[in-house]
């Protein structure tokens, strides 16, 4: 069925008012989307830049989750784009579009808010559950964890790809099934589908931030110097996760709670786009706030360094006193953009 050409004209003057303010929030999905992209840029620019942090497991697994949340980042701007410019069209037309589910699921935008549904959340849950097996079993974890960077990246895609392939499949039986014209999850994969995918942000979140908790306890209260270096990992993961599940676990139960209060719900859904953007492009203040050796790249490369001095020569200067005068020259360095 061609959308653009069978439309049915119902726009009210009620809905034209309604229509005005869902573009500017829409716009600002835009705003955000972008915003939060750029630092998902950057913080890939200060990972990919420096050897040392790139060849370490547990930035590789950090870059996994900013690969995923880019993708969320993505999706967020190009919906909002779609809105701004499909509400437009009906403000200016005065006619809906007709769309029916298989159409609504091929939305370029609505692939990538599949990915950056499924995704942050499943690559935080095995994360933590990486983190509690370094902690509760280090001798068999540190024999067996040589490649773990690798089996989290395949093991999340485990999930990832059967998961949006459900989807797809439910949107391809009802390919001719006419639906709500501004699409959305809903509309392109039904309900029950729709249900699953708030379930896995909020569980997903929720798991992660609890599994963590159990985590550092564990690893702050033990004498195993093995398992006490863990500290330091647990502790992005531990972040990280509290501010997911304070930024989308906790909207989305509400959002699930729709037909029992629905006025909490409407206060609460128009910035849980917002929200869910900002969960994905706050990492690299984490990482700036935590990682020392992380920090320690980002000014190098955003204070137009003449020399990039790796952390590892600050590491290596600070354990001489022979070298005390090149410590002082590369703390200089260091610290003269702060």
């Amino acid at each position: 069925m061609n959308a653009s050409s069978d439309r049915v004209s119902i726009v009210t003057d009620k809905l034209l008012e309604d229509l005005h303010d869902y573009v500017s929030i829409h716009r600002m999905n835009v705003f955000f989307g972008a915003i939060c992209f750029s630092l998902n840029i950057v913080l890939f620019s200060v990972f990919l830049s420096s050897p040392t942090l790139r060849k370490k497991h547990r930035n590789r697994i950090l870059m996994i989750l900013g690969l995923a949340d880019t993708f969320n980042t993505l999706a967020i701007l190009f919906m909002g784009k779609n809105r701004v410019e499909l509400y437009t069209e009906v403000i200016q037309t005065h006619h809906f579009p007709t769309r029916t589910a298989w159409q609504c699921a091929i939305e370029p935008w609505l692939i990538l808010r599949g990915i950056g549904d499924i995704w942050p959340p499943v690559v935080q849950m095995v994360i933590g559950i990486q983190r509690a097996l370094a902690v509760f079993t280090p001798i068999w974890f540190h024999k067996t964890g040589r490649n773990r960077s690798s089996f989290l990246f395949g093991s999340t895609l485990v999930i990832l790809l059967p998961t949006l392939l459900i989807g797809f499949v439910i949107a391809y039986i009802n390919r001719d099934v006419k639906v709500i014209y501004w699409c959305g999850r809903k509309a392109a994969f039904g309900t029950d589908y729709a249900t699953f995918i708030y379930i896995i942000n909020i569980f997903g979140y929720f798991f992660s931030f609890l599994i963590n908790c159990i985590t550092m306890i564990k690893a702050s209260s033990t004498i195993n110097r093995l398992v006490r270096r863990q500290i330091i990992n647990v502790r992005y993961s531990l972040v990280i996760s509290f501010i997911s599940f304070v930024l989308v676990s906790i909207p989305n139960s509400i959002s699930i709670l729709q037909v029992h209060f629905e006025e909490v719900v409407k206060f609460v859904s128009k910035p849980s786009t917002y929200f869910t953007c900002i969960n994905s492009g706050i990492n690299i203040f984490v990482y700036l706030l935590l990682n020392a050796e992380f920090r320690h790249q980002f000014k190098y490369l955003f204070c137009n360094r003449k020399r990039v001095v790796t952390y590892g020569e600050v590491e290596k200067a600070s354990k001489g006193s022979k070298q005390r005068h090149h410590v002082d020259l590369i703390v200089h360095s260091v610290h003269s953009c702060a």
